[in-house]
């Protein structure tokens, strides 16, 4: 997990100077910063190498934002509306009650997740601007500070006094340029793309779509072919979002994907056994 977020941040670092590559002058700049690009690319190549993936890692060919965000949104979806299916089982209710339930549970689950979901991001994305919005003023108003910890920025990364200057020196001639790398090398912000609206249809849709899971054997089945069909699938598909969370969590797909296994039976079983007691106990 640790080599995937050198990873990244190396990546970062190679995309930022190759930007900054592609704008400046021939001359002393352009090989200072054509020397940093190749330096962080050997780094990130390397720790990527180390995290068992291959080619050239400062290339976006993957959704890791994307891809959180559905497994998360699906997997919420499906054990929270798991756990109230197999309640309403267990309280031995007609089968249109179980699906009305369900179909209330798909539409709640995925509102709030979906609205979880625009919130989380509006709030990142608020913080972001906030700390950029300071760096800007910083630059503005403190221009000769800013640009000697652009020099010591560099000179942490190997190079010599004077280039490293003469490098900070040149880019603080674009406010815009330097925001940028100070945005990245100071606050380890990296290019921002969130959009809370997309965020959240995102994690609601994948909710809805987890949710929909225990609920769906209902609606084309006999009810107690149903009842065991919605506890296959629903387990079944908590094995599978266990082994896709390893992808971002780093873990075993065997070992994740049992985790989720036993997560979705012992909501299963809680569930039954809690509509069993209320149905038993409080309506008699």
């Amino acid at each position: 997990m640790l080599h995937s977020v050198l990873v990244r941040e190396e990546a970062a670092e190679v995309r930022g100077y190759l930007s900054l590559y592609r704008q400046a002058r021939p001359g002393s700049t352009a090989d200072a910063l054509q020397r940093l690009a190749t330096e962080s690319a050997h780094h990130a190549e390397t720790l990527a190498q180390m995290a068992g993936s291959i080619g050239e890692p400062w290339h976006r060919t993957r959704t890791g934002g994307l891809l959180r965000n559905v497994v998360y949104g699906f997997n919420d979806g499906l054990t929270a509306n798991f756990g109230l299916v197999a309640g309403v089982v267990g309280a031995q209710v007609d089968v249109n009650v179980i699906i009305v339930t369900g179909v209330a549970g798909i539409v709640a689950d995925a509102l709030s997740m979906g609205a979880s979901g625009y919130l989380a991001a509006k709030s990142e994305r608020e913080v972001y601007e906030h700390e950029i919005a300071m760096e800007r003023e910083e630059l503005r108003f403190m221009p000769d500070l800013e640009e000697q910890e652009l020099a010591l920025l560099y000179q942490t990364k190997g190079m010599a006094q004077q280039p490293a200057r003469d490098l900070a020196r040149e880019l603080m001639k674009s406010p815009d340029q330097a925001l940028e790398v100070m945005t990245r090398e100071e606050l380890g912000i990296a290019e921002q793309r969130i959009s809370p609206i997309r965020e959240g249809w995102i994690t609601g849709a994948a909710t809805a779509i987890g949710a929909l899971v225990p609920v769906l054997p209902f609606l084309i089945l006999p009810s107690r072919v149903a009842v065991w069909t919605s506890f296959a699938v629903a387990m079944g598909s908590h094995f599978a979002v266990g082994a896709a969370r390893s992808v971002l969590t780093g873990r075993g797909m065997l070992r994740s994907g049992m985790d989720m296994f036993l997560v979705g039976l012992g909501v299963a079983a809680v569930g039954y056994l809690v509509g069993d007691v209320i149905v038993k106990h409080l309506f008699v």
